[in-house]
């Protein structure tokens, strides 16, 4: 994966030429030079300068404006801050202690950078930059975890059938119990048996879920014992076991969150494909036992 403040170049020099003072430049040339304000001593004898000359003395300005901006290192802060928060679309996460854990990665994400910024040996920030690259991978596993859980939270289908499966078995037992017609004992039977196979896949469900969000607390916690034990990094312990293990470390929550989503992705698909057979199916003994 390509270095942050690379892949965010053309933002950066984007910003630069969009920034206010560069845009008052930019209107200054074409008021000057639009309306044919001559230039002071210049536009007279024997100099003669037409007012299309104010672009020889505005467009190196307008240059070193923009040079200067994007060479700043608050400006190259701001447009890593930019691309990661359009990478990572807060807005389209409702819940909102979700929203803030994946807004707290990113802030991570961003001093870990900044971080990187203190070795002045351009081989050891190289290696410490790929420290910060894994680092971008582990929030980017965060910010699926948490949109996977933002979305069944927000399962109203899910939410109703929790709430309303329990309580059609019961009824549906009630009647089995009251029957005494033998075949359509059997229907009811039946269709109590789909009921709690789908109910059974829920609760499934709801057990994975609860166990991610307990993943996505507890990743975020060692997110934030990584960026601890990255400052306490010196040029010493760049080649050192203390930089491997803390690379594995991160390594390791990065594969552990991938397992995570993986898993999750296997429940929740095979849990809305079981529970649409499940409703197909209890629709059709619905009717026979009719």
């Amino acid at each position: 994966m390509n270095d942050l403040r690379q892949r965010t170049r053309g933002k950066l020099i984007q910003n630069a030429v969009f920034s206010p003072l560069s845009a008052l430049i930019i209107a200054a040339g074409i008021i000057l030079v639009g309306l044919g304000v001559p230039i002071p001593v210049l536009s007279q004898p024997p100099f003669n300068l037409p007012a299309v000359w104010w672009l020889a003395g505005l467009v190196p300005l307008w240059l070193g404006v923009v040079g200067a901006s994007v060479a700043s290192r608050q400006a190259g802060e701001q447009a890593v801050s930019q691309a990661l928060r359009e990478e990572f679309d807060l807005t389209q996460i409702r819940n909102p202690s979700l929203r803030m854990n994946v807004k707290q990665a990113i802030a991570y994400r961003e001093r870990i950078d900044k971080a990187v910024e203190r070795f002045t040996d351009s081989a050891m920030q190289h290696r410490m930059q790929d420290v910060a690259n894994q680092v971008e991978e582990w929030v980017r596993n965060i910010y699926a975890l948490a949109s996977r859980l933002d979305a069944f939270q927000n399962d109203e289908i899910i939410k109703k059938d929790l709430h309303d499966v329990p309580e059609s078995i019961r009824r549906l037992k009630q009647r089995a119990l009251q029957e005494r017609d033998e075949t359509i004992r059997r229907e009811l039977d039946e269709t109590i048996a789909r009921r709690q196979a789908q109910y059974d896949n829920l609760l499934k469900l709801e057990t994975a879920m609860d166990r991610a969000d307990l993943q996505l607390e507890n990743t975020l916690t060692a997110l934030g014992t990584v960026y601890s034990q990255m400052l306490l990094l010196d040029a010493r312990d760049v080649d050192s076991s203390k930089a491997q293990r803390l690379r594995e470390n991160i390594a390791a929550q990065v594969n552990s969150l991938h397992d995570v989503l993986v898993s999750m992705e296997e429940v929740y698909n095979g849990s809305h494909d079981q529970l649409g057979r499940s409703h197909a199916n209890m629709s059709a003994g619905a009717e026979r036992a009719r």
